[in-house]
């Protein structure tokens, strides 16, 4: 399990550095939509097919029953997996966002760091950035 957590945290490291390194190449928004997140949402998927017989959707149901489904090493890459795709996809969506709206690239590359740690945070700032930005 841990060569598997290693290799998809590579994985998604690669889309974060594309991100901070080449925003604006033709193909960073392709590789990181069209490779590196499909590639990961298909191990995703390969990782709940496998444990879907050991999970229980009446295990989201309370904090102490998440705490035990966590504690099943399939459900915790699962869970984990799911995190790293959802904070990229914020991250990919940050910088396209930023390009298209025109924030400056110095703004968003101060903004990635808080999404690639806290996810929901760095989304908020964007939001707070890109909100003070159409109304000049």
């Amino acid at each position: 399990m841990n060569f598997i957590f290693n290799c998809i945290n590579v994985f998604a490291f690669l889309g974060w550095l594309l991100l901070f390194v080449a925003p604006s190449w033709k193909n960073t928004q392709f590789i990181i939509n069209n490779g590196i997140l499909v590639t990961l949402a298909s191990v995703y998927f390969v990782f709940v097919a496998r444990g879907i017989s050991t999970f229980n959707l009446l295990d989201f149901s309370s904090f102490d029953k998440v705490k035990i489904l966590f504690s099943n090493d399939y459900a915790l890459i699962t869970g984990w997996i799911h995190y790293l795709i959802f904070d990229l996809f914020v991250g990919l969506y940050i910088v396209r966002k930023s390009i298209e709206i025109g924030i400056s690239r110095w703004i968003y590359s101060l903004i990635l760091p808080f999404t690639f740690l806290f996810g929901p945070i760095g989304f908020l700032i964007f939001n707070f950035v890109s909100l003070s930005k159409s109304k000049y």
